[in-house]
């Protein structure tokens, strides 16, 4: 099939030209037309096979006077021609005119031709742009998990566990990252002692990028105390007893937390402080993966602005 497309592109590529040859001068005052701008090809499809291209193999040039460009690359993107077009708007879309008869119509946020039964789908430059920076940033971040640059080699132990153990259990899309907050209530630390235990308030936040926005995409609140063993200079958590959710909640927590139950509850409770650990820890990472990120959003809440 791959074969078969590339053989049917090079024709198209070849009627593009042969029907652009003769292309002549707009005189239409068309400045105020939705179609002015330059828009690229970001997809080509015969039937059920598509194929989507990282560049532009056809990019076209609409001007507010009637006139502009059809320009045709090759697969290496060495560009081939520049050859001057006439068009007017449809009540589908739009057609070049004179010795260039193509049709475009309104499709899927862009505008759509066919050739040779090949179906060829154009998007503005910008949102072209757009989409593939959002790409980029989505491919940088996956894969790169939210590190924990404090100190405290304990909360760098629980951060981890949070990020291996928990986020995995929730049906996330490819490439999102899980972004914790932790907020202890009590520490039973001895230097001496390899053995440990925190008890703690614990939130998972999954996100993926969005164009400039990381949208929180699952995530949940795992309360408890966890054992830790020292391993070298850091620690790891070997055991996690969770305080369960419902009817359950107020015994369990107070089982698990004993004298601390109040301290936790006002942790629990407290979501302004809760949000402002979550902005620091999101700045932290878009600032280390150097993503041009500038807030964050829960699903059904307006975006947050980030203090970047």
């Amino acid at each position: 099939m791959k074969k078969k497309m590339a053989i049917l592109l090079s024709a198209v590529m070849v009627l593009t030209f042969a029907l652009a040859a003769c292309g002549g001068g707009g005189n239409a005052d068309l400045s105020d037309s939705k179609y002015v701008g330059t828009w690229v090809c970001n997809s080509v499809s015969l039937g059920d096979a598509s194929e989507d291209f990282s560049g532009a193999s056809w990019t076209m040039t609409l001007n507010g006077d009637g006139t502009g460009t059809l320009v045709a690359t090759d697969e290496s993107g060495a560009e081939e021609e520049v050859q001057n077009i006439t068009w007017e708007p449809t009540n589908e879309g739009l057609k070049t005119k004179g010795d260039t008869k193509l049709k475009f119509e309104d499709e899927d946020g862009g505008i759509e031709t066919k050739m040779l039964g090949v179906e060829l789908h154009f998007v503005r430059a910008e949102d072209a742009a757009a989409a593939d920076t959002a790409d980029d940033q989505a491919a940088a971040a996956n894969g790169a998990a939210f590190a924990y640059t404090g100190d405290d080699p304990v909360q760098a132990a629980v951060y981890q566990y949070l990020i291996e153990k928990i986020a995995p259990n929730y049906d996330s899309p490819e490439g999102a990252v899980c972004i914790p907050v932790v907020q202890l209530v009590d520490e039973d630390i001895d230097d001496d002692d390899p053995e440990a235990d925190v008890k703690g308030d614990f939130w998972v936040y999954n996100y993926v990028i969005e164009g400039d926005t990381l949208k929180c995409v699952s995530g949940g609140n795992y309360a408890g105390k966890m054992d830790l063993v020292k391993s070298g200079e850091g620690y790891t958590v070997t055991e996690f007893e969770q305080v369960a959710d419902g009817g359950s909640f107020e015994p369990t927590a107070r089982d698990i937390f004993e004298e601390h139950y109040d301290a936790f509850m006002k942790v629990n409770s407290d979501e302004k402080t809760r949000e402002s650990l979550r902005q620091q820890n999101l700045v932290e990472y878009v600032k280390a993966n150097g993503l041009n990120v500038t807030k964050y959003q829960d699903e059904g809440w307006d975006p947050v602005d980030l203090a970047l």
